[in-house]
């Protein structure tokens, strides 16, 4: 009796077929732009000018943008908007989309504000991580010179100079957090800028910046894949074994039938 062909790579095409659909998930959510600040100060003066850049992937600048402000969607496509002499009204939420993929979606909003005052703390990041580094600045209207420049953190003085200066802070820790503002003489008047709260955290779960809410599948399709293949090459060596016995009974069968011949 000839033998009956035990299928193959039922497995293979199981594990080929999974890892295609967790690719083509994860493809997905990684389709999603990101808008980033030159210069990277999202806090800015009265007729201070800024540019937005809108990065598919978190790399290359898109081709062909939409822009939105505020959920009001702007005439510019290209991928950078500009804002020059910036006013109040220009405040608000900024998201760029990549116009050339169906795929794409909207960036997380950057909040961009607006000041009219004589004096500003700007900070490169307001929320970081511990080991992380921030650039702090006192900028005034216009850059107008100012001098006897004296920053603050939660009310107690930190560095002064006669000069204006940057403040870096680097490898910040959680003693870092707080609320920040800088003192300084503008045209013989003292002024002093409203007060920023920059948070230093511990958990360095979202170092890289904010994980997409669909992040979890990278971990749960991985190991989905490997139940079902487990459970497939198990249902494989079960069917091969039970054909395997089916045919060796058959010949045991065949053999043990009586030859008329004989008889």
């Amino acid at each position: 009796m000839e033998e009956m062909p035990i299928p193959k790579g039922g497995p293979a095409l199981l594990w080929m077929a999974l890892l295609l659909f967790s690719l083509e998930g994860m493809s997905a959510d990684t389709s999603k732009p990101t808008v980033s600040l030159n210069p990277p100060w999202n806090r800015i003066l009265k007729e201070d000018s800024v540019t937005f850049i809108c990065y598919e992937n978190n790399s290359l600048e898109v081709n062909s943008a939409v822009w939105t402000h505020n959920n009001i969607s702007l005439e510019e496509t290209s991928s950078r908007l500009n804002i020059v002499k910036a006013q109040i009204q220009d405040s608000g939420e900024y998201r760029c989309q990549n116009n050339g993929s169906t795929l794409s979606e909207p960036s997380e909003p950057v909040y961009l504000g607006v000041f009219a005052e004589w004096l500003l703390l700007q900070a490169s990041a307001e929320v970081l991580m511990e080991g992380e580094s921030i650039h702090i600045r006192c900028h005034s209207w216009r850059n107008l010179n100012i001098s006897k420049v004296t920053y603050y953190r939660n009310g107690i003085a930190l560095k002064y100079k006669y000069d204006n200066f940057d403040m870096p802070i680097a490898n910040a820790t959680i003693r870092d957090s707080g609320s920040y503002y800088c003192t300084a003489w503008i045209q013989r008047l003292n002024h002093t800028s409203v007060p920023l709260n920059i948070i230093v955290k511990k958990d360095s779960s979202n170092r890289n910046g904010h994980r997409s809410k669909y992040s979890w599948l990278q971990f749960l399709i991985p190991l989905l894949v490997v139940i079902l293949f487990a459970v497939d090459t198990g249902l494989f060596i079960l069917t091969q074994q039970q054909l395997t016995l089916l045919l060796k009974t058959k010949r045991t069968r065949k053999n043990k039938k009586p030859d008329p011949k004989k008889n």
